[in-house]
């Protein structure tokens, strides 16, 4: 295991496309962002952070490229957390209200929790396990998005005392699909076509299915073993591909949504230390990760998921 905070982040990704190596750091210095403190305080800092070191090397960069992408996305989600943590705790009320931002902690630092795990189980080779909990950062996304635009359903969430009143509001408001339905709608005031016959959604349908598969015990896989089932092998990617995907799309609708986000933390008052530089990720890096995901929509890897390259011809 590596002593991530005593390093720069790119050692972590030895075999990493240089191409895409340079784009990141490029684009976070062209912002002026501090790249080696965010990924310090968001990636080393995991639970259970280990780099790649042990990954067995093919002619291809996909399998490290993936792992930074997706640890990218976990930056940016980090920012999130932390953002509103400051506006939580500021001394000023803002746009959001006190139960958007309590939703927002609860669900962000869950959502941290559950990055760390499908990274640790994708390095581990485990990528039956990982999908469940890729399937669950899904859903995590779109609740937090759900309370971005919907204040009633953040004081909903936040009413929860006990396991049953958590069970009834995911019955309620989250499964179904029914969070994704609420910000399908609002994005689509922004000409973000995500309905039920849109191509995405028939995409989506199709990796839900496929995590889905992973959540019950059957005989579909049985004794496979092999190259597949290694450490970021083709399972893995399958896994973290998507897991990846929903990080950066929480970046990228947060900022056509966030207007009310945005302009909090535009008001408040300049945070200290790494968390300075979390805050400034939220204001002016969305255009970091959105460069991110044209690149992974663009990936055109033999190596790549096949879920990668379907979602790719969607966009």
């Amino acid at each position: 295991m590596s002593n991530g905070a005593a390093t720069g982040f790119d050692r972590h990704y030895v075999g990493v496309s240089p191409q895409l190596l340079a784009r990141v750091r490029q684009n976070w210095s062209a912002l002026g962002l501090d790249l080696d403190v965010a990924w310090r305080d968001s990636i080393a800092t995991l639970p259970g952070f280990a780099g790649p070191e042990g990954l067995r090397r093919g002619p291809d960069s996909w399998p490290v490229d993936l792992l930074m992408l997706f640890d990218q996305g976990c930056c940016w989600a980090n920012a999130l957390r932390v953002g509103a943590l400051a506006l939580r705790d500021a001394p000023q009320e803002g746009r959001l209200t006190p139960e958007q931002l309590e939703g927002l902690v609860a669900v962000s630092s869950r959502l941290r929790e559950a990055a760390a795990a499908v990274r640790a189980l994708a390095l581990a080779g485990l990528a039956r396990p990982g999908m469940q909990i890729a399937r669950s950062v899904s859903e995590d996304v779109e609740l937090a998005l759900a309370l971005l635009v919907r204040r009633k359903l953040a004081r909903a969430f936040v009413a929860c005392r006990t396991p049953e009143d958590a069970a009834d509001f995911w019955r309620r408001h989250v499964a179904g699909g029914r969070a994704f339905r609420l910000v399908a709608q609002a994005l689509y005031r922004f000409g973000l076509d995500y309905t039920e016959d849109s191509e995405y959604v028939r995409w989506r349908r199709e990796v839900l299915v496929f995590l889905g598969s992973a959540v019950h015990t059957s005989f579909i896989g049985v004794g496979q073993s092999g190259d597949g089932c290694g450490p970021l092998g083709p399972a893995a990617q399958e896994c973290l591909y998507f897991a990846t995907v929903r990080l950066q799309e929480l970046c990228a609708y947060a900022l056509v949504l966030g207007d009310d986000l945005r302009a909090d933390l535009e008001a408040l008052a300049a945070p200290q230390g790494p968390a300075a530089t979390h805050v400034a990720l939220l204001v002016r890096g969305g255009g970091v990760v959105i460069d991110q995901m044209r690149w992974l929509t663009e990936a055109q890897s033999a190596d790549a998921p096949k879920h990668a390259r379907g979602r790719a011809a969607v966009n």
